[in-house]
């Protein structure tokens, strides 16, 4: 089978995006989520390498949960009877989502909460 185009590969990908967008809701809230803190910290003016990382942490929040996603409806397809050690595997997948997401909201807390002071007159 010849390799797609590099167009074609490009709508593979967003044709993927799209079906975890569509299908899963942890996606869907971590987009709007994602999408309200980038325009937050845009409306506060942060620093441009602040606002950089506070972008790249969004996309590796989406970005890890699309990954854990396709692997549990890989591991479904391939096994859909239920078994422990599946059950770890999933477990820990979801798990290492969980700490992207801890240390994204960290990472957000620390650059957006003085900004955010300074806009309600808490701090000068």
């Amino acid at each position: 089978m010849p390799k797609p185009k590099f167009h074609q590969s490009i709508s593979i990908a967003l044709k993927g995006i799209a079906h975890g967008f569509s299908r899963e809701r942890n996606i869907k809230v971590q987009m709007v989520i994602g999408w309200l803190v980038v325009m937050l910290s845009i409306f506060l003016q942060i620093p441009r390498n602040d606002l950089i990382l506070i972008v790249m942490m969004c996309f590796l929040v989406i970005v890890l949960e699309l990954i854990n996603t396709s692997f549990e409806k890989l591991i479904d397809f391939l096994h859909p009877d239920k078994h422990d050690e599946i059950r770890k595997i999933k477990d820990m997948m979801a798990g290492a989502v969980l700490l992207v997401v801890i240390m994204a909201v960290i990472i957000g807390v620390l650059i957006l909460y003085r900004p955010l002071l300074n806009v309600f007159g808490l701090i000068r």
